[in-house]
């Protein structure tokens, strides 16, 4: 009697299965870290359009700070109708001397927009 070696038709079966699997997790994996990449590079680009937007309000006179409405803007943070980004500015005054400016811009597919928040010194009017 002779002994046969190799593999059995069942045992090429479930090591095709177990592959496939694999094979299936490994793409779904791959298509998730894609998204998380596009969603990351979108967010630091309303990062760095907030921030941009904060450094120009700061620069201003703080007489001449008002709210501004949402607007569309693109990623250089210019004004623009079919930007992905809207922007808007919300004024709260502190006290008579500090003024709180909150920048927010929304970015698409985002659960929660992009807020930065600063305190702007007004001196007190000379009387």
């Amino acid at each position: 009697m002779r002994k046969e070696s190799g593999f059995t038709l069942i045992s090429v079966m479930i090591a095709l299965v177990l592959l496939s699997v694999g094979i299936m997790a490994l793409a779904r994996a791959g298509g998730e870290v894609a998204a998380a990449r596009t969603t990351s590079a979108v967010k630091t680009n309303a990062v760095a359009v907030a921030r941009g937007h904060m450094e120009w309000l700061r620069s201003r006179p703080p007489q001449d700070l008002a709210e501004e409405s949402p607007v569309r803007v693109n990623a250089a943070g210019e004004i623009d109708g079919t930007g992905p980004y809207m922007r808007s500015v919300k004024l709260t005054t502190q006290s008579a001397t500090l003024i709180n400016v909150k920048v927010i811009v929304d970015y698409p597919r985002a659960k929660v927009p992009v807020e930065i928040v600063t305190l702007i010194y007004v001196p007190p009017v000379p009387m």
